[in-house]
């Protein structure tokens, strides 16, 4: 199985290098040099669940270098989907299948502008990974890995399940589930409560969850995004979702940064308007109000628009 991952980032270089250690052949794809360099030089340097190792991959800068694969997983921000997947159309045959496993609600749209939706796989990543440096992540496996199909009446077979395959293989427990929306929506809940208010706050899952501020506000959160998800007809029980995150999820990544956060630390624009900004346009379309996710996005645009003016920066 040849695999091409749009974005070598924290997350990128991590599912890249469990395809690699399950037995497929794996390229990582991004436009910088320096990264791309020393992964070829010296492997990515991982740190998985406190098990250390180097992972030899391949790293390019462009698609073109690549050639046709089986796999694209793209793993770009989402504000770059779209441009990935125009330069990346070189990486298709007629059997390609891709997968996004970006965070938020939106990709899969634009996906849907380059592929049948019967080639196309949406997948949540319940996992976390973070740059350590260079070439170098850090991460936790969380709870796993799940795949759903954009087409729901598309039956799992081929090289769907070869990819299931060579990532249970890899240690990665994945496994494919019929229940699309639902799971995108809880994964999403997840991504509204702590990317941008961790980023915002300056502090990691943990200690904004142990400020009773802090899990005020993510509830808040929380249960807006609930509400406009069952207005648009995907049926999300609270008590299962809130709990899968605070119960399931959340002790087992008290100490991470969410990727949104990181985001903020380097001054980097944010995936906001695919995580509490597809919270607040669901409430347009449905008449459901979300002021809370609302404010935050506003303060996330404000945030990313004036890092070079904002108070403590060299001039």
């Amino acid at each position: 199985m040849k695999v091409a991952v749009l974005g070598a980032g924290a997350m990128g270089s991590l599912i890249g290098a469990h395809f690699y250690k399950g037995g497929a052949e794996v390229t990582l794809i991004d436009p910088f040099a320096a990264l791309v360099e020393k992964i070829n030089r010296d492997g990515l340097k991982m740190d998985f669940n406190g098990k250390q190792e180097v992972v030899k991959l391949k790293a390019v800068l462009t698609p073109q270098e690549v050639g046709v694969v089986d796999v694209v997983v793209v793993l770009v921000k989402g504000m770059f989907t779209r441009s990935a997947m125009q330069n990346a159309k070189c990486l298709f045959g007629d059997k390609t299948v891709a997968i996004s496993f970006q965070n938020g609600v939106g990709n899969v749209d634009i996906m849907k502008e380059f592929l049948p939706d019967e080639k196309i796989g949406n997948g949540t990543l319940n996992i976390s990974s973070r740059p350590l440096a260079l070439g170098e992540i850090a991460g936790n496996p969380g709870k796993g890995v799940a795949i759903h199909f954009c087409n729901e009446t598309l039956d799992k077979s081929g090289l769907w399940v070869e990819i299931e395959e060579v990532l249970n293989k890899s240690g990665l427990v994945t496994e494919y589930s019929t229940d699309t929306n639902v799971m995108v929506w809880s994964k999403l809940l997840v991504n509204s409560c702590v990317n941008l208010t961790c980023g915002i706050t300056r502090v990691n899952m943990g200690v904004l969850w142990d400020h009773p501020d802090g899990a005020s506000i993510q509830e808040m959160i929380a249960r807006e995004l609930v509400a406009v998800a069952n207005a648009k007809g995907i049926k999300m029980d609270w008590d299962t979702a809130w709990n899968a995150y605070v119960k399931d999820l959340l002790p087992n990544v008290r100490e991470h940064y969410p990727s949104a956060t990181q985001d903020i630390i380097n001054k980097k624009a944010t995936e906001v308007d695919f995580l509490n900004g597809a919270v607040v346009r669901g409430g347009l379309e449905t008449g459901i109000p979300t002021p809370v996710n609302d404010v935050i996005v506003k303060l996330s645009h404000i945030l990313q628009d004036t890092y070079d003016k904002q108070f403590g920066t060299n001039k």
